[in-house]
């Protein structure tokens, strides 16, 4: 049985839709899955051994690029076709796409429903790893208990071991991700620098890294900390979360990538919509401002401090 996934982006919503593999996997034993996925995100694609083939997509190239997506994947006659995504320029992939059968997540967007078939869209507002689910379900008929395989390969974890003794880090680690790509979904610099200092008071001998792309380098500057931030890819990174005592900051990607390597989280919410966005799978503690959800800085460092203390005390 052959099976396309289109699920082009981004980091964390990947993350969200991996349960699908492990899903199809389960169900039959001679699946082969491909996943259309944009080129800056394939390498979170290659963590998973469900995966059989990674087809990148180059965002940027409009529709020449696209053409040539859609000529790559007409090489092969699929069973199955799952537009995870729900976006219009999905379903015109799936559309042109050769295979028996074609299905849409709940939610579909852009009016995409009207060129590929969209799965029991009253659920749209649910948990989005469940709701990936709801597409695997309707064709095996089977519910799953979402799970996710992730494998980090021999030299892989070897470089990230280099990456952290190259800049001092030596014990047992805590890491931050402070860093959100959205309006509302960042707890503030200085909330996260009088956490470090609760940190390091209560565990002294658990060293601090933080991890971002390198436009954030330097935020930390003077606070005791490791800044690793633009030195590592998404495989590296994969590699010192999985080591990580506890992982630490908002919802993006890179923590819902810590969650689903089963490393303790502790995620700091905003504006994102919790239902839907947070994990299912893993170890991990949500913390919201009640009140009002985008005021993210209203949740105080000691309440940060007090979910991480619950994860780093049953270590």
């Amino acid at each position: 049985m052959k099976v396309l996934i289109i699920k082009p982006s981004s980091f964390g919503d990947i993350i969200c839709a991996l349960a699908c593999a492990d899903a199809l996997k389960r169900s039959y034993k001679n699946v082969s899955i491909s996943w259309v996925v944009f080129k800056q995100w394939k390498d979170v694609l290659k963590l998973c051994p469900d995966i059989d083939e990674i087809i990148s997509w180059d965002r940027l190239g409009g529709l020449k690029e696209f053409i040539r997506v859609v000529k790559f994947c007409r090489r092969t006659k699929f069973d199955y076709v799952f537009d995870l995504q729900g976006l219009l320029r999905t379903a015109l992939l799936a559309k042109f796409i050769k295979a028996e059968n074609k299905f849409g997540v709940s939610g579909m967007k852009e009016m995409s429903h009207i060129l590929i078939e969209e799965i029991y869209p009253q659920n749209a507002k649910i948990n989005a790893t469940l709701r990936n689910l709801e597409t695997i379900r309707f064709v095996t008929k089977q519910k799953f208990d979402p799970k996710i395989n992730l494998r980090i390969p021999a030299d892989i974890k070897e470089k990230a071991d280099n990456i952290l003794l190259q800049n001092g880090v030596k014990n047992n680690f805590i890491v931050l991700q402070p860093f959100a790509r959205g309006k509302g979904k960042d707890w503030s610099v200085q909330n996260y620098k009088e956490l470090i200092i609760l940190l390091q008071k209560k565990y002294p001998h658990l060293d601090i890294v933080i991890l971002s792309t390198a436009k954030d380098f330097g935020n930390f500057k003077d606070c005791g900390v490791f800044d690793l931030c633009g030195q590592t890819n998404i495989l590296e990174l994969a590699a010192i979360l999985s080591k990580a005592k506890i992982a630490i900051g908002a919802d993006t990607g890179s923590m819902h990538l810590a969650c689903a390597l089963n490393t303790p989280s502790v995620f700091i919410f905003g504006a994102s919509n919790m239902i839907e966005t947070s994990p299912y799978i893993g170890k991990f503690r949500l913390l919201v401002n009640k009140k009002n959800h985008r005021d993210i800085n209203k949740i105080s460092p000691q309440e940060v401090f007090c979910q991480a203390q619950e994860f780093i005390e049953q270590l």
